[in-house]
């Protein structure tokens, strides 16, 4: 195979393009303003009204993954190699409760230096990358496949899909292209659970324990970050996700009315500056139910293989580990 396409430029993607860009020619191709998918970092603006970008450039907030551990050999030593780059950097050890840092579970969680989505941005050098265009379909046509965009249409021997599956499969809806019963349950059965992800910056220090981040006994905060004190943001700005039953209850209202009951919740030190909040709605935050292998190769089609971290494990390690197995059904 000659030419390959990728569709998302997310950990998944972005892993799998590099190991592929070795022997083939690859492009990658992502909706998105930027690479990382939901290794995601947001420049807060410092005027305008709650949840507007207008005004000048205020400080930075980690609202995707918020940290990366290792569980297997394999990304071990991938994020050793980081390290070493100064590409990650160890926050802390063990798990995070209501009180900060807990009980040690084994596992370092590193953040990425300076940001989680500087990360994203070191894997795509070197790459061929467009961001910032929409892929509306992909169809098969004779042994390879045709993905069309926003911006054009590309021919490609290889498919490498990394999106949330949902977002996969309606791509080959759109294409008027089946899958094998087989693979349509198997990806059918995928889900995820969504995430409001807010970022508010503070006027005072926000007052959460070392190293800067807590994660509540019950909801409607699931996670909360410092993102000054976890070394992003050279000011107090917090990042909270909220847990999936409020996620849903309050996918559709305003910053303002997402933002009040989550900062009571939190009962930060720091008064909050409601207007400078800024808020990420994630559909496709946290795979629920997985499949259970690395990666799915379709069957009865040109080369389709459907990755993430919906594929194997979860989290940015799961999502690195199912990119290096696409790569690899396609080597």
């Amino acid at each position: 195979m000659s030419s390959i396409v990728v569709i998302g430029a997310g950990m998944a993607g972005l892993t799998a393009a590099r190991a592929l860009a070795v022997r083939h020619q690859v492009l990658v191709i992502d909706k998105g303003r930027g690479v990382g998918g939901r290794m995601a970092t947001r420049r807060l603006s410092t005027a305008g009204e709650p949840g507007n970008r207008a005004g000048g450039v205020g400080p930075s907030a980690d609202h995707g993954a918020q940290f990366l551990t290792t569980h297997t050999a394999e990304f071990a030593a991938t994020v050793a190699e980081w390290q070493a780059q100064g590409l990650v950097a160890a926050w802390f050890h063990g798990l995070v409760g209501p009180h900060g840092v807990g009980a040690a579970d084994g596992h370092v969680r590193y953040r990425g230096v300076p940001t989680m989505n500087a990360i994203a941005r070191h894997l795509a050098r070197g790459l061929s990358v467009q961001v910032g265009t929409r892929v509306s379909a992909v169809r098969p046509r004779g042994r390879g496949w045709v993905v069309e965009t926003d911006r054009g249409v590309h021919e490609a021997q290889a498919l490498v899909m990394t999106p949330p599956v949902p977002q996969s499969l309606d791509l080959l809806t759109a294409g008027g292209t089946a899958l094998a019963p087989d693979d349509a349950a198997a990806l059918g059965a995928v889900r995820y659970d969504p995430c409001l992800a807010l970022m508010v910056p503070l006027a005072g220090p926000s007052g959460l324990p070392a190293p800067g981040a807590v994660d509540p006994a019950a909801g409607p905060i699931e996670w909360m970050a410092d993102n000054q004190i976890k070394g992003v943001a050279g000011e107090p700005v917090v990042t909270i996700h909220a847990d999936a039953a409020f996620t849903l209850a309050a996918w559709d209202a305003p910053v303002e009315d997402v933002a009040r009951p989550l900062l009571a919740a939190a009962a930060l030190a720091g008064e909050p500056i409601l207007t400078r909040a800024q808020l990420h709605r994630w559909r496709y935050a946290r795979p629920v139910v997985l499949h259970p292998e690395a990666c799915l190769v379709a069957a009865g089609l040109p080369p389709l293989v459907f990755a993430g971290d919906a594929f194997g494990r979860p989290a940015v390690e799961g999502a690195a580990l199912s990119g290096a197995a696409a790569a690899a059904a396609l080597t």
